[in-house]
């Protein structure tokens, strides 16, 4: 019969063989981390940095551009504000940088912060669109007044022309009268309140271009074209500070059969909708104004955080590919755009004809642009 054996455990040998594994995929896993940027934030001093930002904040609560400023070092503290709410009444000293959607806004900072610190800096820009639904942009073009633009089948965009629109808004018809099962509500364009956001306001530069083709010139020009618009515009009923979560809830339709927004809102809903595994809206669709009017934010840094900002999104190549998903138009150093198209094809969205013509809106300049916007809002300036 065989003796007993004894044999004494190595506990080290025992631990590390149970140990080893999860903390090798620990540190593999940190240092992909830490790669990519969403580790180093925390472990180094975080600068906060206060700004007051327009409808563009959507870009700065974005999830990972949070994190990637953090990877840099800096946090933005936000505080929300129509742009011209910002540039007309904010206590400016108070933030280290502002965000207005639009140049009018801007320039009146600028006015504003004469004398100080008032850095710009144009990292992107997006075109200003009326969104609808595709059986309303095809009783439009029906009634001679939108045409589908060869981008996709079904469409996605289409042309309008304005002048023409806004007769049949002047003419106060029905949307019932230009398709059959349409709404029995008055054609009408919804747009944001022209005092606080730019989107609104550039809307009543984009109307009166239409209607009288040149920008006024002094303050009485801006007075009379602002009083033969405004009934147009009263009509809507009372402005919301952003049509687009209006437009893109379900029951859409009821609240903005037609909706100013800006086109990267739409293009960064389509790519919510891919992430989601849920494919295109195809009912959901642009119609841009044969006349276009670009908005270019401008970020105005008012210390030198705000210049870090601006300058990180200028030149950051993950911050500028998050705006290009985030459906932005971004300025490059030797081209107009970066990764715009490229990215768009890649996920299979077709891209927006933004340039449908060469034919662009004019708005007045700065004093005679607010002397119509107050004219149209009765503005608490």
């Amino acid at each position: 019969m065989e003796e007993p054996r004894f044999h004494v455990v190595d506990t080290r040998r025992r631990f590390l063989s149970w140990f080893a594994p999860p903390a090798a995929v620990f540190v593999l896993g940190f240092v992909a981390l830490l790669f990519a940027g969403h580790v180093l934030g925390p472990l180094q001093p975080i600068t906060v940095v206060r700004a007051m930002l327009a409808s563009k904040r959507d870009f700065f609560e974005d999830e990972q551009v949070k994190r990637l400023l953090m990877s840099h070092g800096y946090q933005v503290q936000i505080t929300p504000a129509g742009s011209f709410e910002l540039a007309e009444t904010a206590d400016l000293d108070s933030y280290q940088f502002v965000f207005p959607s639009g140049q009018a806004a801007a320039d009146r900072v600028r006015e504003r912060r004469q004398g100080k610190h008032a850095v710009g800096y144009k990292p992107f820009f997006t075109p200003l669109v009326l969104a609808t639904f595709r059986d309303y942009a095809e009783a439009l073009k029906k009634a001679k007044v939108a045409e589908p633009l060869p981008t996709a089948n079904p469409p996605l965009y289409y042309r309008v022309e304005m002048d023409q629109l806004m007769a049949l808004v002047a003419g106060k018809g029905r949307w019932r009268d230009y398709g059959p099962g349409l709404s029995a509500n008055r054609l009408l364009v919804q747009s944001p309140d022209p005092c606080r956001s730019y989107s609104g306001a550039a809307y009543v530069g984009l109307v009166a271009f239409a209607r009288y083709a040149q920008p006024a010139a002094t303050d009485a020009e801006a007075v009379e074209q602002a009083r033969g618009i405004k009934p147009m515009l009263d009509a809507e009923g009372q402005h919301s500070d952003d049509m687009a979560p209006k437009y893109f809830v379900p029951e859409g339709r009821s609240f903005a059969t037609v909706a100013v927004i800006y086109e990267h809102q739409y293009l960064a809903y389509q790519n919510r909708r891919l992430d989601n595994g849920l494919g295109l809206d195809t009912d959901r669709v642009l119609m841009y104004p044969s006349a276009q009017h670009q908005t270019a934010p401008d970020l105005i840094s008012f210390s030198p955080e705000g210049d870090a900002i601006g300058s990180l999104l200028m030149s950051d190549p993950a911050l500028r590919r998050r705006a290009v998903e985030l459906g932005f138009h971004v300025y490059s150093a030797d081209t107009a755009q970066f990764g715009f198209a490229g990215y768009l094809a890649q996920r299979g969205i077709p891209e927006p004809a933004t340039a449908t013509g060469d034919t662009e809106t004019w708005l007045p300049r700065d004093a005679q642009f607010r002397r119509m916007v107050d004219e149209i809002g009765d503005c608490p300036w």
